[in-house]
């Protein structure tokens, strides 16, 4: 799975994994989008000199972007809440496979063990 396939930023094949890095250092998150907004708004204030910097498209973003703030955050909460519960529910059987130096036991034998003969 880390071995590609993998594609450029139109959708070709690429032998690079150089665009999928790039999109995942972005880390991107929708409660981070409000703190964007402010931050544009204030360069183009001070590039402007105070004078007529606000366009009608900045103020529509900052004003989506604030509306939508708390339905972000508690998504965010949320998915942070539910990936901290489901750390440990998982089977003995399951989590003994996924150790670094591998399973100590074969699927066969297991299946085995508990009757599941194919």
């Amino acid at each position: 799975m880390n071995n590609g396939p993998w594609f450029d930023k139109d959708g070709n094949h690429s032998a690079s994994d150089a665009f999928v890095k790039s999109q995942l250092a972005a880390h991107t998150k929708p409660t981070g989008f409000l703190a964007h907004s402010r931050k544009t708004i204030a360069e183009k204030k001070a590039a402007a000199g105070g004078k007529n910097y606000l366009s009608g498209i900045d103020a529509a973003l900052f004003l989506g972007d604030l509306f939508f703030y708390p339905i972000n955050w508690i998504q965010g909460f949320t998915y942070n809440v539910a990936k901290r519960r489901s750390r440990n529910r998982w089977p003995q059987i399951v989590t003994e496979r996924l150790h670094a130096d591998g399973p100590t036991t074969r699927l066969i034998d297991l299946e085995r063990e508990r009757g599941l003969d194919v």
